[in-house]
């Protein structure tokens, strides 16, 4: 049962702020939107004595669950991004319920002390099956999405905090190492998932300074943006199309193409491109992606890496395409290149219906069953 219209507060998220907002008018809650500034003690207080019982917003943050916990408000989340260690961080007698993005997440969220966390994949709005269908008529595969910069300044941000900006240069050749053997061993996920992993001349440099688990964080963030400029700098020479920041013209030079409008632009463009690849974060990898769901709404012909969580959701071969090597994605990428695929539309028009299964709207039931207790 949806809770009574009117006691939901929704923090507002750059990404997904207004399709969260659409998708709970579709199931007849009208939520109070609030500014990422407006969440203050003074303003949750005022919120509870107002009626409103939980406080939603798009990736956990310690600092809102302290503000709610001391308002006496119910905190949820939604996370959808790598988050830091310290967002994570637990808040004692907090009325709390968090969502994570991957399944991975569960068990050492859980032996943190963290007493309600599920794993809530991501989704695509509904507005992807409402969005005009153009057939699809580019024979260039495409990849879009971000060039992580911001995982770069993160990488090199922090070493320089801690006194070991001159590693830098050296530690960016290791990680193209680590990219080109994580490339082909699918398990790999990241040296937080392996700690061992993180170079011991570093550590020795850190000593006193910085633990173990945090310089491997800042080698994800440092891997996450080679690896996904190697893979997908290889595929642009391969004849792809790079939709995304202008970080691409370094890495992919005239294969880059501009940015995509997150609308109808973005739509048509997924259900045109011959293929649409998905490259993840390697810290991330495993996940299903938002890239993934919006692909297969707007009825592209998704590709990407076998071993993600998509699998528990979808059936590949049927609804998606996926790789287990770099030469099935590059024989892949060719095949679409010279049309001598002819599975495209069938695998477009059944992961489109698959999707539907799984849109925003359903996510938001199981929030609001969240929020309704």
């Amino acid at each position: 049962m949806v809770p009574n219209s009117g006691d939901l507060l929704l923090v507002r998220n750059p990404l997904l702020g207004a399709d969260l907002e659409t998708g709970f008018l579709a199931l007849g809650l009208v939520p109070r939107v609030l500014e990422p500034a407006q969440v203050t003690l003074t303003e949750l207080e005022w919120a509870r004595r107002a009626g409103f019982r939980s406080l939603l917003t798009v990736n956990r943050s310690p600092e809102v669950a302290l503000a709610c916990r001391e308002a006496g408000l119910r905190y949820l989340s939604w996370t959808i991004d790598p988050l830091p260690r310290i967002r994570w961080t637990v808040i004692p007698d907090v009325d709390e319920e968090m969502f994570v993005h991957r399944k991975a997440l569960l068990p050492p969220l859980t032996a943190m002390g963290h007493r309600a966390v599920e794993w809530l994949p991501l989704s695509a709005p509904a507005r992807r099956w409402t969005d005009p269908v153009v057939p699809r008529a580019s024979s260039r595969p495409s990849f879009v999405g971000s060039s992580l910069r911001d995982e770069r300044n993160f990488f090199e941000g922090r070493l320089r905090d801690w006194g070991l900006g001159a590693a830098v240069e050296s530690l960016v050749g290791f990680l193209d190492s680590v990219a080109e053997v994580a490339e082909r061993d699918l398990s790999f996920q990241g040296f937080l998932a392996r700690p061992g992993g993180v170079p011991e001349p570093l550590v020795r440099a850190a000593e006193g300074v910085v633990d173990r688990l945090d310089l491997a964080e800042a080698l994800d963030a440092g891997l996450a943006w080679r690896f996904r400029r190697r893979v997908v700098s290889g595929m642009a020479r391969l004849g792809c199309e790079v939709r995304g920041d202008e970080g691409w013209v370094e890495s992919c030079g005239s294969s880059w193409s501009g940015l995509l409008r997150n609308g109808q632009e973005m739509s048509a463009h997924y259900r045109a491109a011959a293929l649409d690849l998905d490259v993840p974060r390697l810290h991330q990898r495993g996940i299903a992606t938002l890239r993934a769901f919006d692909v297969l709404a707007c009825g592209g012909v998704l590709c990407l890496e076998a071993g993600t969580e998509l699998e528990e959701l979808f059936r590949s071969g049927e609804h998606y395409l996926d790789w287990r090597s770099p030469e099935e994605r590059d024989a892949k990428i060719r095949e679409a290149i010279a049309g001598s695929s002819t599975d495209g539309d069938r695998i477009s028009a059944a992961g489109r219906e698959a999707a539907w299964e799984h849109r925003l709207e359903v996510r938001l039931r199981r929030i609001l069953l969240a929020h309704g207790r």
